[in-house]
């Protein structure tokens, strides 16, 4: 994981994990990418390189992989 990429202050949108040096959070990333958004169109409206959307992925990636889901509802998520 591209660790040194991402950063996260409890000082900087309520803690929530940005690219390094930017206000640009991994939510915001993940959110492009889920409606569609190609790497080329986030690169360039964010002015971002490949490593910083591919350390967004790793990030999502490992924070996924650690977490332990209950689904109490019995209903499906969307």
């Amino acid at each position: 994981m591209s660790k040194s990429k991402i950063s996260i202050s409890s000082n900087v949108l309520f803690g929530k994990p940005l690219i390094q040096g930017t206000r640009i959070s991994v939510e915001q990333i993940l959110g492009c990418l889920s409606e569609g958004w190609t790497h080329a169109k986030i690169k360039k409206e964010f002015g971002l390189s490949n490593g910083d959307v591919k350390a967004c992925i790793d990030f999502a990636y490992h924070s996924v992989s650690r977490t332990h889901f209950v689904n109490t509802s019995g209903k499906a998520y969307a």
